[in-house]
């Protein structure tokens, strides 16, 4: 059972799009927003703390963030937890479903985005992952998926 909310975690090489969205998470009233640049750095981060959801680029050298969410697949204790994947170049992601492979992030958000664009998104997937929505803090329960403000 969720007692408290839990640590978000943001992968990203790119050290200004992960002050962006940790500013954007903490706008959102999230208090423990993590940053790693690296897939490797993530997984070692995601494996001695319990994180309530991540947040991953696509395009990271050298473990992208498609190899990062198998990687988090394949780890029984690691597997439910949510991510979302975000990149600039769509593409990369569509090459995704052309060759057939699932698509085991729980969704995607094109970058630049805003900050309604991304409370959407999670609302949406933490709707999903998190189906008893009276577990949820009451400030995410207001998110859009559970009521839009």
């Amino acid at each position: 059972m969720l007692t408290r909310w839990k640590p978000v975690l943001i992968v990203d090489d790119s050290k200004s799009m992960c002050a962006i969205m940790k500013n954007i998470l903490l706008s959102l009233d999230f208090v423990d927003v993590q940053t790693r640049h690296t897939a490797i750095d993530a997984i070692n981060e995601i494996k001695n703390r319990d994180y309530g959801f991540i947040i991953c680029d696509v395009e990271m050298k050298p473990i992208d963030g498609i190899q990062f969410v198998k990687m988090v697949r394949r780890d029984k204790l690691l597997r439910d937890v949510p991510v979302i994947l975000t990149t600039s170049n769509p593409a990369s992601v569509l090459d995704i479903f052309k060759r057939g492979t699932p698509f085991l992030a729980n969704g995607f958000i094109r970058k630049p985005f805003k900050a309604n664009d991304l409370k959407i998104k999670l609302a949406e997937v933490l709707e999903a992952a998190y189906q008893n929505k009276h577990l949820l803090p009451d400030h995410l329960a207001r998110l859009n998926g559970f009521e839009i403000v």
